[in-house]
């Protein structure tokens, strides 16, 4: 006896696709090496490659391959020799160099609770190049160009800033006296929270006082009020450095103080805080200008 069908077709079985999927990179953590120029800086480092090519880089080894500070509050984190010259904050695009605002590539990121810039972000955040060499692992540096931080630093009018207002520099110096023995940190928030100065917070505090509002980094002070040469400086007038080695060239200024007259000057940069110096051949090496902004 045939079992007759039932006339019932059966549901078509779905097909199985038996080929193999294509692998996509994942993101990796690599060993490298930092370079500026032909100069070994650090010799092991954790760099961040993602699947799509960008390398992200940690910000404390890039700063300290300039010799910078990395000063962290919070989700931001400022980068500079005596005081901050660059500013950047955790998921945000906007940036500060100087006085000015900038516009990242790409918005920092926490990778092991440490900051990371891609290449490309670390680049325009310090106006230099910064390569990736994928063959041999490297991480490479540019010097950091005059001409190029310049440009980042001018307000976005192109201006040099001008100020019109007298101030009694007895008074303000003996103002910025009262303050000899404070302590320095590098980035120091307002005075009436931290009690701390670097070199340019001091500075713009003491002249704040009396009605000059100055910028808050020393080389975007340094493009305020009439440059004077050396030989005509006169007390309250601004006082330029450079430091050695850090830049291209020697002509970017990395430290300010106030001359006091009589070949000193009142400033600080570590222990013990604010001072008042020598006009010695130690700073006269490194003085690049003075300015007069009141």
């Amino acid at each position: 006896m045939s079992i007759m069908s039932s006339g019932c077709t059966s549901k078509q079985q779905p097909k199985v696709n038996t080929a193999t999927p294509t692998a996509t990179s994942a993101p990796s953590n690599l060993n490298a090496s930092m370079f500026v120029a032909d100069n070994l800086t650090i010799a092991n480092l954790k760099i961040h490659k993602e699947a799509n090519g960008q390398v992200w880089v940690p910000l404390e080894e890039a700063a300290a391959s300039f010799d910078y500070d990395l000063h962290a509050e919070g989700d931001s984190f400022a980068m500079g020799a005596t005081d901050p010259n660059y500013s950047v904050k955790i998921n945000q695009s906007q940036a500060t160099v100087g006085d000015k605002t900038i516009e990242l590539p790409q918005a920092p990121k926490l990778i092991d609770n440490k900051p990371y810039l891609t290449t490309q972000a670390l680049s325009t955040l310090m106006g230099t190049q910064v390569n990736w060499n994928e063959s041999n692992h490297k991480i490479v540096l540019s010097p950091i160009n005059d001409n190029t931080l310049s440009q980042l630093e001018t307000d976005s009018s192109g201006q040099i800033h001008s100020l019109a207002v007298h101030v009694n520099k007895t008074q303000l110096l003996q103002f910025a006296k009262k303050f000899l023995g404070v302590r320095y940190q590098f980035s120091a928030g307002p005075y009436e929270r931290t009690h701390r100065f670097d070199c340019s917070s001091f500075v713009q505090y003491v002249y704040g006082h009396f009605g000059v509002k100055l910028p808050r980094s020393s080389r975007s002070q340094s493009q305020v009020g009439r440059t004077v040469k050396m030989s005509s400086l006169q007390p309250g007038d601004l006082m330029f450095f450079y430091t050695p080695g850090r830049y291209a060239s020697n002509r970017i200024v990395g430290h300010v103080g106030i001359y006091a007259g009589n070949g000193r000057f009142i400033n600080t940069y570590g222990a013990p805080g604010v001072i008042i110096s020598d006009f010695n051949s130690y700073w006269k090496h490194r003085f690049l200008f003075g300015k007069r902004v009141a």
